[in-house]
């Protein structure tokens, strides 16, 4: 599929709470499924060092997925270079590589691109480039890596007929 098949939509937010009740409220996007306090590891922010934790619901919204994202520390991160602690908005589109990560950064370095934030989250490595110049928003990459395709695929197969029953289901 690769680039330009889009599989989700993020919102950085200041309240996740706050945040999937409104969504369920306004949209019936659900079920959310919460993964609280993470932190990736091997977190480079534009080639610096960076830790980093925040807190991500994901829900499905027909083909596509919405994640909202809360950082909880306040340094430096691509959410923070376009939303202050307490805001929010919309922040990135993502998109399973075909490739390695390696190979998503050498595409992007061959547009003079570099990465805004590179990281593995357990076997999953992803990556964020800095598109807020040309498309107006940051452009998550994913290596294909199967328990985080089981996730997706199982958060897409609990929104098919979900009843709005057990709206918030937490995973860590």
């Amino acid at each position: 599929m690769g680039r330009g098949h889009y599989v989700q939509a993020c919102h950085v937010v200041a309240d996740i709470e706050a945040a999937m009740a409104e969504w369920l409220r306004t949209t019936g996007a659900g079920p959310f499924f919460v993964m609280s306090h993470v932190r990736p590891s091997n977190g480079r922010y534009r080639g610096q060092p960076v830790a980093l934790e925040m807190t991500c619901a994901f829900a499905q919204a027909g083909p596509l997925q919405i994640e909202l994202i809360e950082q909880h520390d306040a340094g430096p991160s691509v959410y923070r270079d376009m939303y202050a602690p307490g805001a929010g908005g919309f922040h990135h589109f993502c998109y399973w590589a075909d490739g390695t990560i390696e190979a998503e950064t050498a595409h992007y370095a061959a547009l003079g691109i570099e990465p805004g934030y590179l990281a593995s989250f357990g076997p999953l490595n992803f990556a964020y480039f800095d598109l807020r110049h040309t498309i107006g928003c940051f452009l998550e990459v994913l290596e294909r890596e199967p328990g985080t395709v089981a996730l997706f695929d199982a958060i897409a197969e609990a929104a098919r007929d979900w009843n709005g029953s057990d709206p918030i289901r937490y995973l860590t």
